[in-house]
């Protein structure tokens, strides 16, 4: 039945010619298919471990259904055990199992969806979902007009942080953030609770001086 199947509607079976046209389709075939497995990305993500109880900002190169490859300033030991955020929420489980200067291949625990995870979904109110974010206690300085004043980064991403703060500032005020050497970082203010303050950045920060300012760098 399998056999009649593969022939043609003429029952003749099919020339050499026919042969090296088959093969050159099933070669295509195979090369979507590799393509769909593997693809080259170039995403920021949030990689933490909780034997090391580390976090750091990390960039993915390619991503697979099975696994992906990053790097990262920090060093993960083969075997580890990690977690891997792309988005404020989301998290995939995996395994390091490879590494070779900055950058490792970490396996998944379990098979995902590419597009699923690359996909920037908005939330049910239609707000955007938000870049992952690090947890951080760091001492700043802020600048605002004539101010200068001590405050602290409570957490931060590439596109905006949360800091404290124990003086009012208005929404859309603008704010400089400064911490040591790192180039400083100006935003603008979203929203204020208490002493907490929600910055939005006029630029976006790359990964390695995200990885400043988490004390990564």
């Amino acid at each position: 039945m399998f056999e009649k199947a593969l022939l043609p509607a003429n029952g003749n079976m099919p020339s050499s010619s026919s042969d090296d046209t088959l093969a050159a389709d099933l070669d295509r075939v195979d090369e979507r298919r590799s393509s769909q497995r593997q693809r080259s990305v170039m995403r920021a993500a949030r990689l933490s471990s909780c034997v090391h109880r580390v976090e750091a900002m990390g960039l993915v190169r390619n991503i697979s259904e099975s696994g992906m490859l990053v790097e990262s300033p920090i060093a993960f030991a083969n075997g580890e055990k990690v977690s891997i955020s792309l988005l404020d929420g989301d998290r995939i489980e995996g395994e390091i199992v490879w590494q070779k200067a900055n950058s490792f291949g970490i396996r998944f625990g379990r098979w995902v969806s590419v597009d699923a995870v690359l996909a920037r979904p908005q939330a049910d109110n239609g707000s955007k979902p938000r870049a992952p974010r690090l947890s951080v206690q760091l001492p700043i300085l802020i600048r605002t007009g004539s101010l200068l004043s001590d405050g602290q980064v409570c957490d931060i991403s590439q596109k905006g942080a949360k800091i404290r703060f124990n003086q009012y500032l208005p929404i859309d005020c603008r704010v400089q953030i400064n911490h040591g050497d790192l180039r400083p970082v100006t935003g603008s203010v979203k929203w204020q609770a208490g002493n907490l303050i929600g910055l939005e950045f006029y630029r976006t920060l790359g990964v390695e001086e995200l990885a400043g300012w988490s004390g990564n760098g």
